[in-house]
């Protein structure tokens, strides 16, 4: 029971903590990939972004058949 009982403490403490944490920035941190300043820096794209880009490219370009577009590509 005492193992218990210092288990849901430390929990609450750790839970308070993180509260604290996001009561002091005034924000969540942001993880969505797109939208975080620091993954821009290092020049990391959503999948997303990143497959769009490559269907314009391939669209506009000859290679049509290296995308995975395939499907809804024009020259197909």
């Amino acid at each position: 029971m005492k193992l218990f009982i210092f288990t849901v403490i430390l929990l609450a403490l750790c839970v308070a903590g993180l509260c604290v944490r996001i009561w002091i920035k005034g924000e969540f941190t942001e993880n969505e990939i797109g939208r975080n300043k620091n993954m821009k820096k290092l020049g990391i794209k959503c999948v997303k972004n990143e497959e769009t880009e490559q269907h314009h490219k391939n669209k506009s370009g000859n290679d049509c058949l290296a995308c995975s577009f395939s499907g809804s590509c024009d020259k197909i």
